[in-house]
């Protein structure tokens, strides 16, 4: 049996717009791809071992970090052959360009991070991020990923970073051992949102140039929204603008090299 199951979640109605924008992405996609889709509300909770949930502290992130992995190894478990998680705020706005690799037993998303380094300088620090992944039941990862993030959260004392058990743990990883990543399934900063919006800018030619590939799928970080990060407020309207952007001027394309 070769079947490729998409899994999401979101909590119950009613979802910001952006989200539906992105969820809506996602199904398409994965109907593109004659893949099944399978959407998860707040029953998602219902997964995770007393002790682990207790000690997220209520940060979803954390508690979503474990969840993704138990459900991609339920539904391996019940004969798909490859299960992929795709974040709720992620949206695939080239899905022409959004291939997954399949001689790769497991995938992780790329995250490139553009940020302040002074008055008008920027820098890009490369990591990877697990707002994207992708099993297959012949992967040796998934079980070690389950184990490491329970113990990591578990053994907590007081509320961490949030991205502790997620982006921290699976960056730290691919710098001992290299994972494969999906490169297309890319990230961005609230100062290349504001600058792709505008159409040029320092920081977006900062990210740009770090890509390997084109980004075909952005993770737009919801969790971020109200906070002000190097001086751009992190905005619903934001977020939608980002969207409109990239599915007007980069659908057919992706989103790489300089912009003009």
């Amino acid at each position: 049996m070769n079947e490729t199951l998409v899994i999401q979640s979101f909590h119950a109605k009613p979802w910001p717009k952006t989200i539906t924008r992105c969820i809506d992405s996602v199904q398409y996609w994965a109907n593109q791809k004659k893949y099944h889709y399978k959407l998860i509300g707040d029953d998602i909770l219902g997964v995770l071992p007393p002790k682990y949930l207790h000690n997220c502290f209520g940060r979803w992130p954390t508690i979503t970090d474990l969840a993704r992995l138990l459900l991609i190894k339920k539904y391996l478990n019940k004969q798909m052959s490859r299960v992929i998680w795709i974040d709720a705020d992620v949206i695939i706005f080239a899905p022409r360009k959004f291939n997954i690799k399949v001689d790769e037993d497991h995938l992780i998303g790329r995250e490139v991070w553009v940020s302040k380094k002074g008055r008008n300088q920027w820098r890009a620090r490369k990591h990877v991020h697990n707002a994207f992944l992708s099993f297959t039941d012949s992967s040796p990862l998934l079980d070690f990923l389950i184990f490491a993030t329970q113990r990591i959260v578990e053994t907590l004392e007081a509320p961490s970073s949030p991205q502790i058990a997620g982006p921290k743990l699976y960056t730290h990883l691919n710098n001992l051992i290299g994972l494969p990543i999906l490169e297309s399934a890319g990230m961005m900063s609230p100062a290349v949102m504001n600058d792709l919006i505008v159409g040029k800018g320092q920081a977006l030619n900062c990210h740009l140039e770090a890509l390997k590939e084109p980004m075909a799928a952005v993770n737009l970080s919801q969790s971020l929204i109200d906070n002000i990060i190097d001086e751009i407020p992190v905005t619903h309207d934001l977020f939608e603008q980002t969207i409109e952007v990239l599915v007007n001027r980069f659908q057919n394309s992706g989103l790489e090299g300089l912009i003009s």
